[in-house]
């Protein structure tokens, strides 16, 4: 999309590189408060409405911390290993989409995400004390607070990376071999009866969790709709045919995988940059992030 394009131009060099790796550190240390202070994520840094509109305005962002590990009735041990291996796998498809749409477009669905569940969260709050009465709206804030975490958010992210890489085979339970679309296909009926179940409890934390459903498909929607554009089948195809070529080829030492077509530079002289290949180049001609949007196209006569 052209304007998103235009967004891109003006507000990509703000994006975060990497920004799964931060998102990952940032559940550990969740996930560490706890398991040494039970409790105190609920108590002072979940996204209590209520308490934000009291002054806590912290909260807006320390919901971020939100403690996947608990000690549980598995232990605090199976806990752990199955958070490490959710979050490696959200740490892999992240990086996969931020390669794939690039670094600005792969935090723009991210914190687009974010910015859908606190806009869900501060609305139904309202709406909310304004059926029950102010009196409530302490309860219905420690309420809804409970409720809320980014893991609808990380799934949609696999879902976008199911219907990117439709034929990603997955071992599910570490042995049963399934392809990401199918994958894709079950999570979104399991979010459909998930969201009529929800529906169904008439209770407003029910609802709360069927509002955070409806966040996260509706960022997959969005974001998806952008990364559909004509030219990312050629973007893949290139960056599929640029790994075989680095995967058969050795790499002479100090020699550099990344040059600007424009100004020359390097992933190694500027480590900073982020390099990619235009789509609507006739040839394979890669740019820094400097000059992609920049530059005049390619046209071979």
């Amino acid at each position: 999309m052209k304007w998103f394009d235009k967004v891109e131009r003006k507000l990509g060099r703000y994006a975060i590189p990497n920004l799964m790796r931060y998102m990952v550190i940032v559940s550990i240390i969740g996930s560490v408060i706890g398991l040494v202070v039970p409790g105190f994520y609920e108590m002072y840094l979940s996204l209590n409405v209520y308490a934000i509109l009291h002054g806590q305005v912290w909260r807006i962002v320390t919901f971020l911390f939100y403690p996947y590990v608990s000690i549980g009735s598995g232990g605090a041990l199976i806990n752990m290993i199955f958070f490490g291996i959710m979050l490696y796998v959200y740490y892999w498809i992240g990086n996969m989409l931020e390669q794939i749409w690039g670094r600005f477009r792969f935090n723009a669905f991210y914190f687009t995400g974010i910015l859908l569940i606190l806009i869900m969260t501060f609305g139904y709050y309202f709406v909310v004390c304004h059926a029950n009465g102010q009196a409530l709206a302490p309860q219905i804030g420690f309420g809804l607070a409970c409720q809320i975490d980014l893991s609808d958010l990380n799934l949609s992210m696999f879902l976008a990376f199911a219907f990117l890489f439709p034929d990603t085979v997955f071992r599910l339970y570490f042995l049963i071999p399934i392809k990401a679309k199918w994958l894709g296909y079950i999570y979104i009926l399991l979010n459909v009866v998930e969201i009529v179940q929800y529906a169904q409890t008439g209770d407003y934390r029910g609802y709360m969790r069927m509002l955070l459903i409806v966040a996260a498909l509706l960022d997959f929607v969005i974001f998806y709709a952008i990364a559909r554009e004509p030219h990312l089948g050629m973007r893949m195809k290139q960056a599929k045919k640029r790994r075989v070529i680095y995967k058969n080829t050795a790499q002479q030492a100090g020699q550099p995988r990344h040059k600007c077509a424009i100004c020359g530079r390097t992933e190694i002289d500027s480590p900073q940059l982020e390099f990619r290949y235009c789509s609507k180049c006739e040839g394979n001609y890669e740019y820094c992030s400097d000059h992609l949007f920049t530059h005049e196209h390619v046209k071979r006569s």
